[in-house]
């Protein structure tokens, strides 16, 4: 429901609009060439389409990034939970997996919260960096352990660059100064629909400029609420999932 709040209050105030100027310049024979309106209109909609279009793109793009980086990481970490498993020092092995399960839940926990709100978070970086520690400190005590070791440090190296790359897009939006964009073009083509169905007179005449108002009106206002929902990817209606890492924490316990 809230995705359409946006949409239906820019309907409903187009439509209110476009009938307050008719009810304002109907006795007035308002008259006014609109070829010129139209053209306009053509020329800024092929404008408008690009731009929306460009900006659709960008806030997808960071939409996958960040849930093909938390499905990344959680296979990594899941990789690194069954290396562990293969340690002959079992202290050690017990320690790695509770580090382990300290970051999961940390993710899931406060990490989430703070990415949501545009933030990082100190206390899931420190228990990454622990995690880190503890797999670059594993005993070796066999030529197995040796093996192990190899494959926990490329993994950790591979963990270490997945998640600056999923911390990064999580925290990437749309730039103001774009948004702004999207709201200023979205204005002037409402406006210039406005003009064309102005001159309408008859009654049959006004409620097809009306229906068609209301129509190109929650368009534009539903295009804008796609992007601002999805330029979050951790609020609103379309969020990323968290779910690669809760199965991962089930199986640790």
């Amino acid at each position: 429901m809230r995705l359409y709040k946006r949409a239906v209050v820019v309907t409903f105030g187009s439509v209110f609009t476009l009938w307050v100027l008719h009810a304002l310049f109907s006795y007035q024979n308002l008259w006014f060439d609109i070829e010129p309106v139209a053209s306009f209109l053509e020329m800024y909609g092929t404008l408008y389409g690009v731009t929306f279009a460009f900006s659709l793109y960008v806030v997808w793009s960071q939409f996958n990034s960040v849930q093909s980086g938390i499905q990344q990481e959680a296979d990594l970490l899941e990789d690194i939970y069954r290396m562990t498993l293969l340690l002959s020092d079992r202290i050690a092995a017990k320690s790695l997996v509770q580090n382990l399960r300290s970051y999961v839940e940390a993710f899931l926990g406060s990490e989430w919260k703070e990415l949501s709100q545009g933030r990082t978070c100190p206390f899931s970086q420190s228990k990454f960096m622990e995690l880190c520690h503890s797999l670059r400190s594993v005993p070796v005590a066999d030529v197995r352990d040796q093996a192990v070791f190899s494959q926990l440090l490329d993994a950790v190296n591979r963990l270490t660059r997945v998640r600056e790359e999923r911390v990064a897009a999580s925290l990437t939006r749309i730039p103001e100064t774009l948004w702004l964009l999207l709201n200023f073009m979205s204005a002037v083509l409402l406006i210039g629909f406005l003009l064309l169905f102005l001159p309408s007179q008859s009654n049959f005449a006004i409620f097809v400029s009306t229906i068609m108002m209301a129509v190109v009106a929650f368009s534009i206002g539903l295009l804008l609420s796609i992007i601002k929902d999805m330029d979050n990817p951790f609020v609103g209606v379309w969020n990323v999932s968290p779910q690669p890492f809760r199965v991962l924490l089930e199986k640790m316990h």
